[in-house]
């Protein structure tokens, strides 16, 4: 029996000791560009399916700043003042894709964009500001890789009857890589209550 205990503690020591070995390989190729592609935007109603090729970027690239001091000091040695330069310098260049904006039917629906990435991403919330109310929402706001956001699209009116004549207010939605080399700038608006 004590042959056995100790046989026993003996595996759960190896399990142990097998299961403490740690690999510090990072998630992915650090080296590759990022990527970012939109694949296809649908809706839950079949009315919108939009499959397109990327349209032509607009290379933007950033433009940044540092501060460079300098101690000026008078010739006998007393400190005179801090001189404060700023040195602007260019870095990485991004890719900005303007899609055309979407136009969505009046009814209660879900959009579903459908990502394919390499790289982290991020979708802000619709809106920005929490304060005001949307028609849009957003309910993934980021993430890694191939992805789909599922966006939830409120009514226009419970009432059947309702002849609201203007479109909904265009709301904006930036998806960007986490280095923001890509960027992506959605709009979305939805028909009146009058066009369907």
């Amino acid at each position: 029996m004590n042959k056995l205990k100790g046989l026993l503690c003996l595996v759960m020591v190896m399990v142990i000791w097998s299961g403490c070995d740690k690999d510090d390989k990072e998630f992915g190729d650090l080296t590759l560009p990022s990527e970012l592609q939109i694949v296809s935007i649908t809706d839950s109603v079949g009315i919108y399916d939009y499959n397109f090729i990327n349209p032509e970027p607009t290379d933007t690239t950033y433009v940044r700043y540092y501060l460079q001091k300098d101690s000026v000091f008078l010739a006998d040695g007393s400190f005179d003042k801090m001189e404060v330069d700023t040195v602007y310098y260019e870095g990485k260049t991004a890719k900005l894709y303007t899609l055309p904006t979407i136009l969505l039917p009046k009814y209660k629906n879900r959009l579903y964009i459908r990502l394919s990435s390499n790289a982290r991403w991020t979708a802000p919330t619709i809106p920005f500001s929490s304060e005001r109310a949307t028609w849009i929402r957003n309910a993934k706001v980021g993430g890694v890789g191939d992805a789909i956001i599922d966006y939830n699209i409120n009514p226009r009116s419970s009432n059947p009857n309702s002849t609201v004549s203007t479109r909904r207010k265009v709301q904006t939605q930036y998806i960007t890589t986490q280095d923001s080399t890509i960027m992506y700038k959605l709009q979305f608006s939805q028909k009146s209550m009058i066009e369907e």
